[in-house]
Order: structure tokens, then sequence, then C-alpha cells
């Protein structure tokens, strides 16, 4: 084995993962983090153009990628302000990616990937916090598995997975912590839904995993971020999310009809493991 290779995570401890949840939280929403003011300047640039000229970053001839469809926003979390670049397609999602990691390849994604809040790798704007979301149905699930035209999906699909990533920040920012972990998917997806749909749906949100009640197998996104499990007890990190998320849609149903602030649920669903979850 390679010397260098980190270990692989058991089932248990995988399992375990939560938050610390500060006894006085901060006046909301946080200052912004200082690399904002690069970007103030970017509203209306071409984005290439922008990265390139204002930030310093080279762009290397990425020749599919298509620059008109590229875009420039803000959006306003808990956690501050962050920059958005949406982009049109997933080949154009992946480019980004690789540009604002340094990279002159880009990396091989699920095509149920389709955001990042990412810290910037590269060099001219490293510790930089950017979200980069791609224009797609949501962890690539048909409109029609939820009774939705195409249009109406993708509009649904771009604000789950912009409120997605704020939580994210937000976590990163209020909580010391963003990882590629079932517990933060569950966090994230359950605020993106709230935003999307106005409540938190568990067999929406195993279409979106990739999983079906009652088995212990994976077809979706959630195997992503089980990666650093070792592959034979994968299947019990399936399991174990499966069995809770009926009793997450109940907690947040109950929070949602006494008018919790989805900020507040979001601490809430963060401060508890899945293990925790699973002894009742």
């Amino acid at each position: 084995m390679n010397k260098y290779k980190m270990p692989l995570q058991g089932a248990d401890e995988y399992l375990e993962h939560c938050y610390s949840i500060p006894k006085k939280i901060p006046v909301l929403p946080l200052e912004d983090e200082p690399f904002l003011n690069r970007w103030q300047e970017s509203a209306g640039s071409n984005v290439l153009e922008f990265m390139k000229n204002s930030l310093g970053l080279p762009t290397p001839d990425f020749k599919w990628l298509k620059a008109d469809s590229l875009s420039i926003s803000f959006t306003q979390t808990a956690g501050g302000k962050l920059p958005v670049i949406t982009t049109g397609c997933h080949e154009d999602f992946r480019a980004m990616e690789a540009l604002v990691n340094g990279g002159s390849h880009p990396r091989e994604l699920p095509l149920s990937v389709n955001a990042f809040t990412i810290q910037a790798r590269a060099a001219s704007i490293f510790h930089h916090r950017i979200i980069l979301l791609n224009h797609a149905p949501y962890s690539n699930v048909p409109a029609e598995k939820l009774g939705l035209s195409s249009e109406e999906w993708l509009e649904h699909s771009y604000g789950l997975r912009l409120a997605h990533e704020g939580t994210h920040y937000e976590t990163l920012r209020l909580l010391s912590g963003m990882k590629n972990h079932a517990l933060d998917e569950i966090c994230a997806d359950a605020i993106g839904q709230i935003a999307a749909f106005g409540n938190f749906d568990a067999d929406r949100q195993r279409l979106f995993f990739g999983l079906e009640r009652g088995k212990n197998t994976c077809t979706g996104r959630l195997s992503f971020y089980c990666q650093k499990v070792d592959e034979k007890e994968r299947c019990r990190i399936y399991t174990a999310v499966d069995k809770i998320l009926d009793d997450v849609a109940t907690e947040i149903q109950e929070l949602l009809y006494n008018d919790t602030d989805p900020f507040f649920i979001l601490m809430k669903l963060a401060a508890r493991s899945i293990a925790e979850r699973l002894k009742g």
C-alpha cells in the first residue's frame, strides 16, 4: 500500500460525525470575507476575461468551454456573501472546477454532482471561497419522478443547489467544518429542499441520494460522499442513511410548523450524528 495514502474509515467512525454547536450564536450574517472585494467588479463581465484580467488566473484552452453560458452572481448566507459561478453544462462545470483549483485537465465527476462550495487552490485566488453551480436537474433526477415539468424542475434545482451550497459555507464559518460526508449532505439538502419546495420529504431525498427504501445499495450521488469508507462497509452507510431519513423529515416538519428559521434547523440537524439517530 502507498505509505502516503490515507487509511480508509470504518463505517462506525464515519457515522459518528457531527458538529459542536456554539452556545452563543454571533450576530448574523457574519461579515463578508475580505476576498469578496475582488469579485465586486465582476457584475456584467465576461467570466473568463474577468478571471484572467482581474483575478490573474491563467485560462487554459478548454476548447469545449462555452464562455457565453457562464455567469457570476452573488448569494447572501448566514456566513456572509459568496460569489456564484453558474455554468450551462456538465463539461463546463468540470472545466471551471479545474480552473479555480489551478488544474489544466478537468477531473471526472458523476453526472449527479453539479455543485461545489470551493476553497480555490489556484495560486492567484488561493483561499477564495466560490460556489460553482451547473444548470441541470438536481442529482441527475428526471423531472417526471417529481411530477414536475422540465422547466419547473430546472428552476427548483437551481434554488435547491444554491441553498445547499450556502449551507455548506455556513457550517464552515459558524461550525468550523465542511465535509464531503453523508451528514453534511443531509443538512445541506434539507435546507435546499425547504428553499425549493417549502418542506423536506424523505422519499424525495432518497431519489437525490440514489437510495431505495429498505435496501443497502446506492445508485446515485451518496456513493460520492462515501469514498473514504472501506468499500466493504459502504452498504452500512447506505442502510443507515435510509433508516434515518423519515426521522429527519418528522423533525423538520415539527420545526417548520413552529416557524423555526432554516438556520436553526441546520444547527439542530448538524448537532446529531447519524449513529445517534439510529439509536432513536
